[in-house]
């Protein structure tokens, strides 16, 4: 009887000590659990927001997968791309030297105009760009290669030089330079000498 007595206390420990853990340690171990997983996700997500901004930088200041984008004096927006990019420190700031370059200018109707080009540099402080390499302009109807072009923030214009081949709705241009002001969006075709003459092919 005795022996009976004990085996039933020694079962009933057993049974109220596993109901204790279930009911205490069991919860706090699954409490643990869900807010590591928590955690986990939250990290995930911010790394995928930087994934998102694409601006990663390494320790040989590179960058994969470059963005940025400018609002503009007028209203309008510049965004420029890059496959990759380093970052350089100079007198006049930090420069973004760029391979594979993809930039638009949007106004404040929507008007664009895009450029493509090999290489670009980017001053961060100025904001002004260098494209160069093979370039690539379209505006409207009109498309314009070159060699070099430069936007100037301040002024809020784009010249284009060096190489120009432009071909619009009614026929097409070779010259030294072309600049388009931005604000105005009026597009002035000049050549380098007063002496030479703008080469031009009409369609009409």
């Amino acid at each position: 009887m005795k022996s009976f007595f004990q085996i039933l206390l020694i079962t009933i420990m057993v049974v109220v000590s596993f109901f204790f853990y279930k009911k205490y340690f069991a919860q706090n171990e699954v409490e643990k659990l869900i807010s590591t997983e928590i955690d986990k996700d939250i990290n995930l997500k911010n790394n995928d927001n930087l994934i998102n901004n694409d601006n990663l930088i390494n320790n040989d200041n590179l960058i994969n997968k470059f963005k940025y984008e400018v609002k503009l004096v007028d209203n309008g927006r510049f965004e420029i791309k890059a496959e990759s990019s380093k970052v350089e420190t100079t007198n006049d700031g930090e420069n973004i030297s760029m391979n594979d370059v993809g930039a638009i200018f949007i106004d404040e109707i929507n008007r664009e105009i895009k450029i493509r080009s090999n290489k670009a540099n980017f001053n961060t402080t100025s904001n002004n760009i260098n494209f160069f390499g093979e370039i690539e302009v379209k505006y409207l109807n009109n498309l314009i290669l070159a060699n070099k072009l430069d936007f100037n923030y301040k002024n809020n214009n784009i010249k284009i030089h060096e190489n120009i081949f432009y071909k619009g709705s009614y026929g097409s241009v070779q010259a030294d330079n072309i600049e388009i002001n931005l604000t105005t969006r009026n597009l002035r075709i000049f050549m380098n000498s007063q002496n030479d003459k703008i080469k031009i092919i009409s369609n009409r």
